[in-house]
């Protein structure tokens, strides 16, 4: 994906009254020293893993009154231990009062991901990327892709504070995203013409890993399912940077929730807050399954790089 178009995609989709393409997700869980970092669910992890999305669903109620809802797929494969492949999908629909339902699939993105830098002591990585969209899946009449595509460059991180001298602390971490999509077809007026403007988009996570607490810095007794959760807070941005945006608005949106992380796989769930007005007036939801291949069939071809 881009996950990390999740939230700015349904809140320009509802400030616009559009169809403007809902991005899928891509997302990797990454293990750096101590530190296991989660698979976030509105933008993409700083790692490479073989791994699942199975599914991911989105609510959002916008004005209108407006409901859209997204089942969503993903899946990683690693090409070599620091590089994957991730293919990205889903399907769309669009329910708006005194009108029919729309429906469709999304375009699919196809993401190529090198794990550039790793510092198991220091509990960092960085990732570099390039997201590809390929346009036109959709049918005219449907909503979920867009005619054309686009290109986004991209840079990931993480940092655990586990090395910091803070106590209690230390199991909090950072995570981020930032890429720059060039479409492949750009806006050349203030009217519709099925392009869409160059854009900056970020997005940040900060984690508390209570499994991090229990194993590195004190255990504290905590039943297995609450020694199994990690609290979070992610929080995704959209800003045109070329004109004319063609009434594209620049959106923010904040997402506080909880992963539950199990042998195999984990489970997600947050909530979809408008940060600015342009991304809306309601909250929405998104929750998440994902499993880890690379853990559930190590041996295997799912399991592991196709050149280890």
């Amino acid at each position: 994906m881009s996950r990390l178009k999740l939230a700015a995609a349904l809140a320009a989709a509802s400030a616009l009254g559009s169809q403007l393409a809902l991005a899928p997700s891509a997302f990797a869980h990454v293990i750096v020293g101590a530190r296991v970092f989660p698979v976030t669910l509105t933008f993409d992890d700083p790692g490479v893993a073989d791994e699942a999305t199975l599914p991911q669903f989105v609510w959002q109620r916008d004005a209108g009154p407006q409901n859209t809802y997204q089942l969503q797929w993903e899946f990683d494969k690693t090409i070599t231990p620091t590089t994957a492949l991730i293919y990205n999908h889903g399907y769309d629909w669009f329910q708006q009062s005194g009108s029919k339902a729309r429906s469709g699939l999304e375009n699919v993105f196809i993401t190529g991901k090198w794990q550039a830098f790793t510092d198991a002591e220091h509990e960092f990585v960085v990732s570099l990327g390039v997201i590809y969209e390929f346009g036109g899946t959709q049918a005219t009449q449907n909503i979920g892709g867009d005619a054309y595509g686009g290109t986004s460059p991209t840079l990931y991180f993480g940092k655990g504070l586990g090395d910091l001298p803070i106590g209690f602390l230390r199991p909090l971490a950072v995570t981020g995203e930032l890429n720059y999509n060039i479409p492949d077809r750009r806006l050349n007026s203030a009217l519709d013409n099925n392009g869409n403007p160059n854009s900056l988009n970020g997005a940040l996570s900060i984690q508390y890993s209570i499994p991090y607490l229990q194993s590195q810095v004190k255990d504290l007794g905590l039943p297995n399912f609450f020694g199994r959760l990690v609290p979070l807070v992610e929080s995704t941005w959209f800003t045109p940077t070329a004109a004319p945006a063609g009434g594209v608005p620049s959106t923010w949106t904040i997402s506080p929730g909880v992963i539950y992380m199990a042998d195999g796989f984990q489970v997600g769930i947050e909530a979809l807050i408008p940060a600015n007005r342009q991304s809306g007036h309601n909250v929405g939801v998104i929750a998440q399954v994902h499993f880890f291949f690379d853990d559930l069939f190590p041996g295997s071809f799912l399991g592991k790089p196709i050149f280890p």
